[in-house]
């Protein structure tokens, strides 16, 4: 039976198992700069909002399920091709594709934690790079207040329409001029800004709060997950050894094997020589030899007895 399918069925999930190392590399080493990403509104879906992001995990963890779902087609198969016992060079082939299949899957199983830690890394740079942009955001905003409010209280020197439009800080709307303001007017304007503010940072506050408890409970799963698989493939060198033992345990078989057939085949022979003897030869000689000879020596011990 030709193995060589099988060989090379294996060294393609190797080098899958290499293009999804390279895609967490990837993953592990992406950055974030503020003000890139799209901030989350009140209430926003964590998980779709930077496609990047979603996009590179999805693939990978398309390829993961895709390598998996291979490896336990191949080690099936490999498991279906049932050598005889007198076949030792397919048993050896079998047990060969057997450690690299193994080998494969604990490859596999290291590239999925990789893939987890990689993916806590990338969510917490996505995160800092939110915050810093939340912290910018809100310092423009609070800046901004303050300016408007001085620009109130200071009635010696109040701001113009047009020092306000060519401010750094401003916001991109619509403003009267602010010396056609009262100063009833400029004080429920300067505070309605800053309860704006203090509103949009009690959200940004929210915002943090919930997706600092969901990282905090994906770490808990993924602790919970990797102590399992621990758990579960312990160590490379246990598969190791036990399959050495048992490639020599089908050789010890096979010698067994060998000399029992040896033996019942000399056994089956003398049966059959026997046989022949006793069905065609012990008759005629037992007459036609045994027989005469017998009586002759009787005879001639008879006539030296006489003499």
């Amino acid at each position: 039976m030709n193995t060589e399918l099988f060989f090379e069925k294996s060294a393609a999930l190797q080098e899958s198992n290499t293009q999804v190392q390279e895609l967490i590399n990837r993953l592990a080493n992406i950055e974030f700069q503020p003000g890139s990403v799209p901030l989350l509104d009140y209430g926003g879906d964590y998980e779709n909002n930077d496609g990047v992001l979603s996009e590179l995990v999805a693939e990978i963890l398309q390829m993961i399920k895709e390598q998996e779902e291979d490896l336990e087609l191949l080690k099936e198969e490999i498991h279906d091709l049932n050598p005889g016992r007198s076949d030792v060079l397919l048993i050896r082939q079998q047990e060969e594709l057997n450690v690299q299949v193994q080998l494969t899957i604990a490859e596999l199983k290291t590239h999925h934690k990789s893939f987890q830690r990689a993916q806590l890394s990338a969510k917490r740079r996505l995160e800092m790079a939110r915050t810093q942009e939340r912290v910018a955001l809100t310092q423009s905003y609070l800046e901004y207040a303050q300016i408007y409010s001085d620009s109130t209280n200071l009635s010696s020197s109040p701001l113009t329409f047009t020092e306000l439009e060519n401010h750094p800080l401003k916001k991109n709307r619509q403003q009267r001029p602010l010396l056609s303001l009262s100063n009833e007017e400029k004080e429920i304007n300067a505070a309605s800004e800053v309860i704006t503010v203090l509103r949009r940072t009690h959200n940004l506050m929210a915002n943090e709060l919930s997706r600092s408890q969901f990282a905090n409970d994906t770490l808990k799963g993924s602790t919970e997950a990797l102590a399992q698989l621990a758990q579960t493939y312990s160590t490379l060198d246990t598969l190791l050894l036990t399959s050495r033992n048992l490639v020599g345990t089908l050789l010890r078989t096979q010698k067994s094997d060998t000399w029992y057939l040896e033996t019942a085949f000399y056994i089956l022979l003398s049966t059959i020589c026997w046989l022949v003897f006793r069905r065609l030869l012990y008759g005629p000689l037992l007459w036609f030899l045994w027989y005469p000879i017998k009586i002759v020596v009787k005879t001639t011990s008879r006539v030296l007895s006489l003499t």
